[in-house]
């Protein structure tokens, strides 16, 4: 493979805060037009909507995809692949800035991923055993008219799958973009809602600016804490006291107006 290991100074002069920098084993994608990665080989799968990949691609323009590179440059993400988009748009790397990717299980790296993930999401048990980050630092327009800065972090493990998107200085531009992630049927999908490109680097769905982050292993996710929530007392074998439904439950043939939170996982019903 034609690429390189690089340095910190190399692969982010000008790295936002809320980037990963640069760390051991970061390969460089070719200049090329329209070009992609070799097929990257995943030390540990990573699980996307309930499949499995050992593999991915890290496309110049702006994109993650696991079966085969895609050289397409228009914003695509209704079409019928898996794929990770935190800036799907023509970027050019030939003349200036440049494409990075590493696999990384750093006690430093893991720690960071994970300490995020549960930020987002505290109600999920969480700690990253990989981490894939993908890096396009300064990067042009194909038409020229400014340079975008982002970075792609999938932060997993055996059972759970995140992705952490950052942005940093991302240029107007009147080329088609688009950013987000799609399944394969669609199933599951989202569009990242700016009005303009430059509004990825002052939006946030976490309430950290310029940040997104997306549990994608398609497992349940719990049910975030409401009004009227209770605490059970610390009791051994012990159970809440009898809770009135607002609305009775019919439970095969049968309807109760009230039920119990046993301790021991068992709900039960009269």
């Amino acid at each position: 493979m034609d690429s390189a290991k690089s340095s910190f100074s190399l692969i982010l002069p000008l790295v936002p805060t809320n980037f990963l920098s640069s760390g051991d084993g970061e390969i460089m994608n070719r200049p090329a037009e329209d070009g992609s990665s070799d097929v990257i080989f995943l030390r540990q799968p990573f699980k996307y909507f309930g499949r499995t990949y050992n593999q991915i691609f890290v496309n110049n323009n702006g994109y993650l995809t696991f079966t085969e590179p895609l050289s397409a440059y228009t914003p695509f993400l209704d079409s019928p692949r898996d794929i990770i988009a935190p800036l799907c748009t023509r970027i050019d790397n030939r003349h200036s800035g440049s494409i990075s990717y590493r696999e990384d299980t750093s006690t430093a790296v893991l720690a960071h991923v994970t300490a995020a993930v549960k930020q987002c999401f505290p109600n999920i048990p969480f700690a990253a055993t990989t981490a894939f980050v993908a890096t396009w630092d300064s990067v042009p327009y194909y038409n020229g008219g400014g340079v975008v800065t982002f970075q792609v972090v999938l932060a997993y493990n055996v059972h759970r799958s995140f992705i952490l998107i950052y942005y940093g200085d991302i240029a107007e531009t009147e080329q088609p973009w688009q950013a987000g992630y799609n399944t394969v049927d669609s199933a599951s999908s989202f569009t990242i809602p700016a009005a303009s490109v430059p509004e990825l680097s002052s939006s946030s769905n976490i309430n950290v600016t310029a940040c997104w982050s997306f549990h994608v292993d398609g497992s349940p996710k719990p049910l975030p804490f409401g009004n009227g929530e209770r605490v059970k007392p610390r009791l051994d074998n012990g159970s809440s006291e009898a809770i009135t439904l607002q609305q009775p439950f019919k439970f095969f043939g049968r309807t109760h107006n009230q039920t119990f939170v046993s301790i021991l996982v068992v709900v039960v019903l009269i």
